[in-house]
């Protein structure tokens, strides 16, 4: 085999960046601030101390925003409790009747529906595709066998008996009179359920077969011991991505605050056994009997998850949750939201900005997942248990998505979780033989176009973060970049070697995968000339300018071509969703070369042409979206803020000297597309993206991908502070100030990063990676700053 001699099993921490933190507990080795308890100073460059007064800043998320939403503007966000990148998700599942939808239920809940099914416990934030939703856990009363039924257990509700916040969630189920809450752990749910009154039928139901829309399990099993009070079991769940590699194994044990009366199971064919304590099938569950008392009609339930056995989901639930706490779990997991959120301070702004803010951050801090156990082991890409060497281990990376906004976020903000994140990208290409392309758990999916994990890899050894080794990085991204690979490779990596494209004789959407290619391979030279490949650096900065042979001047679009260099004309429609694009139109990949926007302006005549162009198609959006052909069902046909490749293109007027026009339209973007309510997001968050987005684009930055350089604009805050801390030098910060920012005031007039004019408003990493203070200029008209 060819992986033993480009990867060993390496430890997760340190080759190349040594002296990264470890703990006895790996998921607290993460450099995160304390909350505050009391007023801070802090001092950046030389501006004076600045006193951040006292805040618990995880009482501005709001959860509830991105639940909803209607055709592609559903979020896909599920409003549960969780903690920072917990590896369990307990939250609620919701349908309407007995009914779920692909498009509205992929990670459980839908704000606009009106019933609850149940509470599951694994999910990715803001998924686009229906997967996991692992053990459906619902308090009813009675059992018989309709509500063993898919969904029929459910409970109608509304939204005024319904609470969200970091950490919590609860929710009046009106049909059966119980009021459910949940808190969480990094592994462990705490359900507390109180019924309206006393009742002999208290009942827990926990469906195995449950998956969320079209999702289930290809094998379950479940076991009571009423003496120990205890149930537990496994499911196998199958979604939409998970089903490409045969599911997810994943074990739970739980225990009940109270001795349950009655007990039961049901098999496949939904025959209920009651008295029986065993089952295996595969839409098999069981369920558990409580007589209640007057004036105690509360039972607790603390349910653990696993990816590696029974016995570990039992020692995690020991570890985790070792009794019942209710409150002061919910404590708990809001104090380590405070310490996440407080990596990002604020002065200014309007609370309803202040809100989205911190709710997107919190949003953003809910992906990739922890996948390290308790006792610090993890299920790898080979299916083996592996040891994690004292570090966390991270899966569920929707890195097709997140390589554009999440990961640069994380490059500044969370740069000891990034260091681990990378390294267990490069543990899954030991593991598994090589770089996934979005993994989930512990497969490959092949999920998308592109291979995204290089250029975050890249980015990560530009910005210098710690705690992963950068030469296994870029010998596993190195080895997709040139050769055919088995397991979520390039496609047509030869033919796009030899000839500079995809061919569409060979893969569909290779219009899309050859851009994202280049733009893969400008990073691979950047990664490359940092540690000092040279030639290396060369070769893939040549292949990243060979998207340039798909410009077809006659139409005027990045379009396909054969193997043999003929364009595909025939049928082309550049307003329509064609199988040479990925999720888009020629439109929307016009502009999907950030990495040589130059380039592109001199294949369509110019930098003036350019703009033109560019303002055209953002214009003929704005106009769409409020004219009496849209319909939220349907594709937008140009810029289009619900999916990923356009979220870069207003910053594209920088690059061609006009710079006003991306603060016009970055302004525009944030005020269109994003708000307070359930709709309040652009579409799917994909793992944290589009909040990231907005996290970006309020604080005045946005990064460039695979160069570490940030285009700026205009904050909507007076004062930001961005924690930069990491091991090697845990009191870096970025301060960004901007005296008068506020309504209208959008255009940037003047900046100076620690008292040094910039000579635009582009800033690159070299100038901030110590901290310091950026100050901008701002105004209401636009300016000449960095105008060309």
């Amino acid at each position: 085999m060819q992986r033993a001699a480009l990867f060993c099993v390496i430890p997760l921490l340190a080759c190349r960046n040594e002296g990264a933190a470890t703990s006895e507990d790996p998921d607290t080795s993460t450099g995160a601030p304390e909350s505050s308890s009391s007023a801070e100073s802090t001092t950046t460059g030389d501006e004076p101390p600045y006193e951040w007064p006292q805040e618990s800043l995880f009482e501005a998320v709001d959860p509830i925003i991105g639940s909803g939403g209607v055709g592609y503007r559903v979020g896909t966000v599920n409003p549960g409790a969780t903690v920072p990148f917990g590896m369990i998700k307990p939250g609620p599942d919701t349908g309407v009747g007995a009914a779920q939808l692909p498009d509205m239920n992929c990670t459980g809940y839908h704000y606009d529906q009106t019933h609850v099914w149940g509470f599951s416990h694994s999910r990715v934030n803001g998924m686009g595709v229906p997967d996991y939703g692992a053990v459906l856990v619902t308090p009813t009363l009675g059992i018989d066998a309709d509500k063993i039924t898919r969904g029929g257990a459910r409970s109608s509700f509304d939204h005024d008996g319904e609470q969200s916040s970091a950490g919590y969630y609860a929710v009046d189920l009106v049909d059966v009179g119980v009021h459910a809450e949940l808190t969480a752990t990094t592994r462990v749910a705490l359900h507390r359920y109180t019924w309206d009154a006393a009742t002999d039928d208290a009942t827990v139901i926990f469906d195995l077969g449950y998956g969320p829309a079209d999702g289930s399990s290809s094998a379950s099993s479940v076991e009571i011991d009423p003496d120990a009070g205890t149930i537990r079991g496994m499911t196998t769940v199958v979604g939409g991505y998970s089903e490409r590699f045969g599911g997810v194994p994943t074990y739970f044990a739980a225990r009940t605050s109270k001795p349950f009366a009655r007990h039961g199971v049901w098999d496949d064919a939904a025959v209920l056994a009651e008295g029986t304590a065993t089952m295996a099938g595969q839409s098999i569950g069981g369920w558990l009997g409580f007589e209640l008392e007057p004036g105690d009609t509360t039972v607790e339930l603390a349910l653990a998850i696993s990816y590696v056995s029974i016995e570990q989901a039992e020692a995690n639930l020991a570890a985790d949750a070792d009794g019942f706490d209710f409150d002061g779990t919910r404590a708990a997991a809001e104090q380590a939201w405070d310490a996440e959120l407080h990596r990002v301070r604020v002065a200014g702004g309007t609370d309803d900005e202040r809100r989205m803010l911190y709710t997107a951050l919190y949003h953003a801090f809910l992906a990739p997942t922890i996948f390290t156990e308790a006792d610090g082991s993890y299920r790898g890409f080979d299916d083996a248990v592996h040891d994690a060497g004292g570090a966390t281990y991270y899966s569920d990376f929707s890195l097709w998505d997140t390589y554009r906004t999440l990961h640069p976020l994380f490059n500044l903000v969370q740069r000891d979780r990034q260091g681990e994140m990378m390294a267990s990208l490069v543990r899954m290409a030991a593991d598994g033989g090589d770089l996934p392309k979005w993994p989930l758990a512990f497969g490959y999916t092949d999920g998308m176009v592109g291979t995204s994990a290089d250029i975050v890899l890249a980015d990560a050894v530009l910005a210098e973060i710690p705690g992963f080794d950068a030469d296994a990085a870029y010998a596993a991204a190195r080895l997709h970049a040139t050769e055919p690979r088995d397991n979520d490779g390039r496609a047509d990596i030869e033919g796009y070697i030899a000839r500079g494209w995809v061919s569409t004789d060979v893969a569909s959407a290779a219009v899309s995968n050859t851009l994202e290619f280049s733009l893969a391979d400008r990073a691979l030279s950047e990664m490359a000339r940092k540690l000092g490949e040279t030639e290396d650096a060369q070769m893939f900065k040549i292949r990243a300018e060979g998207w340039r042979k798909l410009y077809e001047p006659d139409v005027g679009f990045i379009i396909g071509r054969r193997a043999d260099a003929s364009y595909v004309l025939e049928g082309f429609d550049s307003e329509t969703w064609l199988d040479i694009y990925a999720e888009g139109t020629a439109w929307h990949y016009l502009w999907a070369v950030p990495h040589d926007a130059l380039g592109l302006a001199a294949m369509m005549g110019g930098a003036p042409f350019a703009r033109d162009r560019l303002a055209e198609y953002m214009q003929m959006s704005a106009d769409y979206l409020i004219g009496p052909e849209f319909n939220p069902n349907d594709q937008v046909p140009y810029y289009w803020h619900a999916n990923e490749p356009s979220l870069h293109d207003a910053y594209l007027f920088t690059e061609w000297g006009d710079p006003a026009s991306t603060q016009q339209w970055v302004d525009w973007a944030r005020r269109e597309h994003y708000g307070t309510g359930a709709d309040g997001l652009p579409g799917n968050d994909d793992a944290g993206t589009m909040s990231a987005w907005y996290v970006w684009s309020t604080i005045g930055l946005y990064p460039q991908p695979g160069v570490q350089r940030w285009w700026i604009t205009a904050p909507v805050f007076e004062r930001v502070e961005l924690d930069m801390g990491d091991v090697d030098d845990d009191d870096r910060k970025l301060t960004i100030i901007a005296d008068g920012a506020g309504p209208g005031m959008i255009y940037v007039a003047g900046a100076s990063f620690d008292g040094e004019p910039l000579d635009g408003p582009v800033i690159e990493w070299d100038t901030i990676r110590r901290g310091g203070t950026l100050r901008l200029e701002l105004q209401d008209t636009p300016s000449e700053f960095g105008v060309e």
